[in-house]
């Protein structure tokens, strides 16, 4: 990565980290007012990252597409984006930060640790169908993320006691609200697999290859699907469904965190 770039993306970790703490500190200690702080320096940390983000593209050419570095910093940005939206859609969404936060933080992490050379836009990847493709990956992505942080704020309500999980939504609307961001993100990620296959018919001559992340896509697209299917035919609600919806976002883990390490063929982030 460029120094100005890599200046703004380690100052956005930075924030980030401390809005983390922040939030679990507002949890941990019963502090209502942190979350509130942390919100702030979340949406800071986001403004940092996009910087990173126009700085990276001044250098290379294009947005954030290629290879494990770049789908992290633009996955993480759209995760970001999400959640500091869906703040203003649905304000009791704030303290969802303490899960989504360090998710943010493990995949930009990794993004880093693995490294971002500056080059143009390979071959390959010069095809429009790539942007429709990681577009509405990266969207999936972030609704699965939410989902998992709506999950976990449900089962935090569901314990009782005071502090924060007192200021947490209604559980209802907690349950609903997980469904509602998995159905978005299950018909997102089925039009990234759609536009995938197209990418690949034009540049491969072939829809379907069965490689490591095309397979993992398809699981963790199965997984999401036996979801709304429990919970639209066998009435799945309540911990039981919460615990699934924390459940299957392992497999967009492992298919980011995994699959580098057996196949370097395929390198968006589904």
């Amino acid at each position: 990565m460029g120094g100005i770039e890599a200046i703004f993306i380690w100052a956005a970790v930075c924030l980030y980290a401390v809005a983390f703490v922040m939030f679990l500190g507002g949890m941990v200690f019963k502090k209502p007012r942190m979350p509130a702080y942390a919100y702030w320096v979340s949406f800071s940390a986001f403004l940092v990252h996009t910087i990173a983000i126009i700085a990276r593209w001044r250098e290379v050419g294009h947005l954030p597409v290629m290879h494990t570095y770049e789908n992290a910093v633009g996955g993480t940005w759209f995760v970001a984006a999400i959640y500091l939206g869906m703040r203003y859609i649905f304000p009791p969404s704030r303290p969802f930060g303490v899960a989504v936060i360090p998710v943010v933080l493990l995949v930009l992490g990794n993004g880093i640790q693995v490294g971002g050379t500056l080059q143009p836009l390979e071959a390959p990847y010069r095809s429009g169908w790539l942007y429709i493709h990681v577009f509405f990956g990266q969207i999936s992505f972030g609704a699965y993320v939410l989902a998992f942080a709506a999950a976990i704020m449900y089962l935090l309500k569901a314990r009782g006691g005071g502090g924060l999980a007192q200021r947490l939504p209604d559980l209802k609307l907690l349950d609903e609200l997980t469904f509602r961001l998995i159905l978005f993100g299950f018909f997102a990620e089925a039009v990234m697999i759609a536009s995938g296959a197209i990418w690949a018919h034009g540049l491969w001559g072939r829809y379907w290859a069965w490689d490591p992340v095309e397979t993992w896509s398809l699981i963790s697209w199965l997984t999401y699907g036996l979801y709304l299917h429990l919970r639209v035919t066998m009435g799945w609600r309540g911990k039981r469904a919460a615990w699934l919806a924390i459940a299957s976002l392992l497999g967009i883990a492992v298919l980011f965190f995994g699959i580098g390490f057996v196949s370097n063929l395929h390198t968006t982030i589904f």
